[in-house]
C-alpha cells in the first residue's frame, strides 16, 4: 500500500520536476568543459611566454599557439589520436617550409608489426644510428638524401629523440609534427618546437644527389 501512495504522489509532482536532472547533468557537463578550457588556455599561455609565440581561443575547434619561432611559422594544436594510444588528445605541431627538392618524408615508432613487415621484404630508410633506426620507421620516395641528411645531423636526430616526437609527415611546404600527448609543460614545448624546426631547417638545406650524365661519343 505504501509503495501504491509513493507512485501516486510521484505522479502528482509537476513535470519541471523531472525535467531537474537531465538540466543538472548537462550544466555540470558544460562546467567541466569550462574547466577544461580555462586550464588549458592557462598551460598555453605558459607556453606562449617562454616561446615567444601567441595564443589564439577557439571555442567550436581546438585552440591555438601560433606566431615565428625560430625564424619559421608555427601552429600547435590538440588533435585526436593518430595510432591506438591510451591517450586520446594529441599535439601536432605545424611548421611552414620550403621544401625546394619536394622531398617526401614519414616517421614513425617502430613496433613489432612493423618489424615483421621488415622481414617480409619492406624497405625502410637507414640512419646508421642504431638508436635512431630502433626508435623510428622512416619512408621516403627520396630515401638517399633522406638518409644523408639525418647521418650528417646527430643534433637533429638526438632533438628528436629528446623530444619524444611520435610521427612526421611531410606534406609539399608543410611539415606535421605530432606528439602523442597533450602539450602542457613550457620547458618541453620549446624543446618540441625546437626539433620541429630544425627538421625543417634540414629539408630546406637539402641539396640533390644527381649523378652525372657521362655521354660518350665514338
Amino acid at each position: 500500500m505504501k509503495l501504491l501512495e509513493l507512485l501516486e504522489s510521484l505522479g502528482e509532482m509537476p513535470a519541471e520536476v523531472w525535467l531537474m536532472p537531465p538540466v543538472v547533468i548537462l550544466a555540470l557537463m558544460a562546467a567541466i568543459g569550462w574547466l577544461r578550457r580555462a586550464l588549458l588556455l592557462r598551460d598555453y599561455r605558459a607556453i606562449a611566454a617562454r616561446t615567444g609565440l601567441t595564443v589564439a581561443p577557439k571555442i567550436i575547434n581546438s585552440s591555438e599557439i601560433r606566431g615565428t619561432f625560430r625564424g619559421r611559422e608555427l601552429v600547435m594544436h590538440i588533435v585526436s589520436r593518430q595510432r591506438q594510444t591510451l591517450r586520446k588528445r594529441w599535439t601536432r605541431v605545424i611548421v611552414t617550409m620550403r621544401n625546394p627538392e619536394s622531398v617526401g618524408l614519414r616517421m614513425w615508432p617502430q613496433d613489432g608489426f612493423d618489424k615483421l613487415v621488415m622481414l617480409a621484404g619492406a624497405t625502410e630508410v637507414v640512419v646508421g644510428d642504431d638508436e635512431f633506426d630502433r626508435r623510428f620507421v622512416i619512408q621516403s620516395r627520396d630515401d638517399k638524401v633522406i638518409a644523408k641528411m639525418f647521418a650528417g645531423n646527430r643534433e637533429l636526430r638526438a632533438l628528436l629523440l629528446r623530444s619524444k616526437v611520435d610521427s612526421v609527415h611531410v606534406l609539399g611546404t608543410t611539415l606535421h609534427v605530432h606528439y602523442a600527448r597533450s602539450e602542457r609543460d613550457p620547458s618541453h614545448a620549446e624543446l618540441l618546437f625546437t626539433a620541429a624546426t630544425s627538421l625543417a631547417d634540414a629539408i630546406d638545406a637539402i641539396v640533390p644527389d644527381y649523378t652525372p650524365e657521362i655521354i660518350r661519343t665514338r
